[in-house]
């Protein structure tokens, strides 16, 4: 009797046992319709009796999926697993059971069975609005769009929400300069010329989507005001697939100014040419079992042009110059790499991207400068200067990637080495100078033309390495996340000019700059409760540089440490409202080429000064977001800028020692140094920016979606140039609306316009600027094939105009462009084109690229 007692109490314990404590496993394998293994796909384990969701997982490289360490007892013993891939039919399992006899269940394997018309209808709403609204960012997805189709990466900035673009080619975001340039999550390295240079050769058919962070995170490099990330297409197929595109275009110029008549009583105009354009594009991609192979190439040829009307007075002389430059440029882009799916964690990857290309005057550039005394009708001299330039750039990077997911639980490490080459070169071969006099009407040429000649070498070579990790403190409902980035970078600029043939020692430099920054951050982020999340971090950078003019003899170094503390709360107010408090602090290092001690010249009357002196500027931003449905933001900010850096206009006769530099090694025959004006970079106390911005998408019909957003702000400046006190600010705002319409026989038509109000930058008060655009897209085969047509900037008003009066300088600007073009392209996807995520990632280098100063 006792023994019969003790085992019924062992197996009532037994069962007491199961129903509370009893943890189960069920595991199995997915593959597709060619029996080929199915990683990403979704599987969740749903409790048979009501498909009430236990636990979610995503199946891995292998295809393998495995649920542990849930619950099951007498009253939760029965499950179904459930499988879902975008264009493959729905699974559901017989029913598991678990039980204390038969705790781990292996699955037979599954085979999913294609649904090609649930993929169609995914297909279809699956397209997403050209401007998207985040809480933390902006998105841009210029994929599919139809008016940005064809467009340069600097003319889809352009059209951006709440980004403008001035006649330097000078990136802002909501009124704010100093934007860090990202390619596919890293930095460019280069100067803001050669960056611009690339950003005009680079097609918009090569990118996915932008990102615009205006308040980043400490995982970011801590330079730049604001983020702009370029993400470029990246094929997401299994298989052998691709997609092949080609385009082409013309440009509807306006009238432009070139100079005056021979009775220099009027205004001369010209209507240039048509501007061909032409692009063509390549992706293919090949994923199989542990290896995906991946390649993109893209080449254009362009014709442009480019016209500039200056109008400056300096010591009772107004100086008129017409400048008109037609280019002639190639670029051909290429993306080739591979991953490596060692095992169900670990993931290695190479890549290699870069650019080849060149641009050189189709005809000879032409610059005339009158001459006349303020108030007289006529000028009495003139400068005509004629040149012939060509440019060439060669920049590639390498890169080595890893990444290990050590659990389920995210707990992740991600490392990358880069390594970049950037070879830009400008030859001048030829520079022609004659100058003239007016007697009486009668031109008559004096003093011997100038001839200049020149070869400008730019060579950058920067290293970088940088690992995250990523570590879940899953019982706090919290994340730590940290980080170290190193990079070197070295700027080789060996400038030499010839005057008549003979060096001209006053103009060639040769200037080395080397920088080393170490940086290390941490983010907390953690949850409070349903309405909370907090994330805070800190970021500090060690910076050290040396820049050595060889030429002059001169050098500097710097050496300092500085953090960067970042904080960001989220409070979810209810389902549909949603609040976001941040602050950061930022910092942008000047470009390399400012900090050359060196006079550039331009043209006899126009130079740019290097200064040494040139100190960083730091930036506190705070920014309260609001968000309604996760679809209308409002946004609020303030920042303020600390040595905010800006170029400032001076005459030399203003400025003694530079006016001494001028007289002795820049002196050319019939040119008063007192004359000339030059551009240079300084700090001034401060820069205050107020911004609002507001995102409303409105579904006015099934078939007719608006994108509308408004960005306010305000921009202050105080300090203190050219001894002169400065304290000027204006409210201005730009607007950007999107209207996509959807037509019987597969066509979608698009209207969009931009508008950017009067603004002020530093010294420089610019006009309003905007444009409107349309386009037409019919889809063709099944959706295979695209065909599009559209036309940009119709009523062709997007040109920039600008003017200054300060501190002696009074001075307009009018900078016309091809801005008006029609386009048509066509592309072809081909292969297997079902539709599966690949891994997201960043390489090492994030904020060097953009001060390297340019290159397309």
């Amino acid at each position: 009797m006792k023994k019969l007692l003790l085992t019924l109490l062992l197996a009532g314990a037994g069962l007491v046992s199961f129903a509370q404590t009893t943890k189960g496993k069920i595991s199995g394998s997915l593959f597709d319709e060619k029996k080929q293994a199915l990683p990403f796909a979704n599987v969740l384990l749903l409790k048979a009796q009501d498909s009430t969701l236990i636990k979610g997982a995503v199946s891995d490289i292998e295809g393998k999926f495995l649920f542990e360490q849930f619950v099951a007892n007498d009253t939760q013993n029965q499950f179904i697993v459930s499988v879902s891939m975008v264009g493959y039919k729905k699974y559901f399992s017989p029913k598991i059971v678990i039980s204390a006899e038969n705790l781990e269940v292996k699955l037979s394997n599954i085979q999913l069975e294609l649904d090609t018309q649930n993929l169609k209808e995914v297909t279809v709403s699956a397209k997403k609005p050209f401007v998207e609204q985040q809480a933390d960012k902006l998105v841009v997805n210029v994929e599919g769009s139809i008016v940005a189709n064809g467009n340069t990466a600097l003319e889809v900035l352009q059209k951006s929400p709440g980004v403008t673009v001035d006649n330097n080619d000078n990136i802002s975001v909501k009124g704010k300069q100093g934007v860090l340039i990202l390619m596919d999550g890293k930095p460019t390295y280069m100067s803001e010329s050669d960056l611009a240079n690339q950003l005009k050769n680079m097609n918009s058919d090569q990118i996915e989507k932008i990102e615009i962070i205006s308040n980043p995170s400490s995982r970011y490099d801590a330079a730049g005001k604001a983020v702009i990330n370029i993400v470029t297409k990246k094929n997401k197929n299994f298989g052998t697939n691709g997609s092949v595109s080609i385009g082409g275009s013309v440009s509807l110029p306006p009238l432009l100014k070139t100079g005056l008549n021979k009775e220099l009583t009027s205004e001369e105009v010209m209507k240039p040419g048509m501007m061909p354009k032409y692009s063509t594009s390549l992706n293919l991609n090949n994923r199989q079992g542990k290896f995906n192979t991946f390649t993109n190439v893209t080449f254009s040829d362009n014709q442009r042009f480019n016209n500039n009307v200056f109008i400056r007075e300096i010591d009772g002389h107004t100086f008129q110059q017409y400048a008109h430059r037609y280019q002639y440029n190639q670029n051909f882009s290429y993306k080739a790499g591979a991953d490596y799916y060692a095992t169900k964690k670990t993931t290695l990857g190479v890549l290699v991207t870069g650019n080849v290309g060149s641009w050189e005057s189709s005809n000879p550039n032409t610059n005339i400068t009158y001459i006349k005394r303020t108030g007289a009708a006529t000028p009495d001299s003139s400068l005509l200067t004629t040149s012939s330039t060509v440019r060439t750039w060669t920049n590639t990077t390498f890169n080595a990637n890893l990444k290990h997911t050590f659990d389920s639980t995210g707990k992740e490490l991600t490392a990358d080495i880069d390594y970049s080459i950037y070879d830009n070169r400008m030859r001048e071969r030829g520079m022609i100078s004659r100058f003239f006099k007016y007697v009486d009407g009668v031109e008559t040429e004096y003093n011997t033309p100038l001839n200049i000649t020149s070869s400008s070498p730019n060579k950058y070579n920067i290293f970088a390495v940088k690992a995250d990790y990523v570590h879940p403190l899953g019982k706090m409902k919290a994340k730590l996340e940290f980080g170290a980035k190193s990079s070197w970078v070295k700027s080789d600029n060996d400038i030499r000019f010839f005057q008549n043939g003979a060096v001209d020692k006053g103009r060639t430099n040769y200037f080395i700059y080397t920088e080393n920054i170490n940086a290390a951050y941490a983010n907390f982020n953690k949850e409070f409760g349903k309405k909370f999340n907090l994330q805070a971090g800190l970021r500090m950078e060690h910076t050290r540089s040396e820049g050595k003019s060889v030429t002059l003899n001169e050098s500097r170094v710097r050496d300092y440490v500085k953090l960067f503390p970042s904080v960001f709360l989220t409070q979810t107010i209810n389902k549909d409202n949603q609040l976001t408090y941040s602050y950061s602090r930022r910092i942008d290092r000047p470009s390399y080429n400012s900090l050359n001690p060196f006079i550039f010249f331009l043209d006899p009357y126009t130079y740019q000064l290097g200064n040494e002196y040139l100190m960083p500027q730091y930036t506190n931003s705070f920014e309260l977001t609001h968000s309604f449905k996760q679809a209308f933001v409002t946004s609020v900010g303030y920042s303020i800028t600390n040595d905010y850096m800006t170029e400032v206009i001076k005459n030399a006769v203003n400025v003694p020692e530079v006016l001494e530099k001028l007289k002795k090694y820049n002196n050319i025959q019939g040119i008063d140094p007192e004359k000339i004006t030059f551009a240079t970079q300084e700090n001034i106390a401060k820069f205050e920016n107020i911004n609002v911005n507001f995102s409303v998408p409105i579904p006015i019909t099934k078939w007719w979606n608006a994108q509308n957003n408004l960005s306010v702000y305000y921009n202050k400046y105080t300090g203190v140039v050219s001894d002169q006190s400065l304290n000027v600010g204006q409210w201005a705002f730009n607007f950007y609306t999107s209207q996509s319409i959807k037509l019987p026989k597969n066509l979608t038509a698009e209207v969009s316009m931009w508008y950017n109000s009067p603004n002020v930058y530093g010294i420089m008060q610019g006009r309003a600027q905007y444009a409107v655009n349309a386009g037409l897209q019919k889809s063709l085969w099944n959706k295979k094939a695209t065909l599009r047509l559209n036309v940009n900037d119709i009523f062709l008003t997007s040109f920039w105009s600008g003017k200054t009066n300060f501190a002696g300088v009074n001075m307009t600007i009018n900078n016309r462009w091809d801005s008006r073009a029609v386009r048509l392209s066509f592309s072809y996807k081909f292969g297997n084109q079902n539709v599966k995520a690949v891994r997201n990632r960043s390489t090492a280098t994030e904020a060097e690229q953009r001060r390297t100063g340019g290159g397309n």
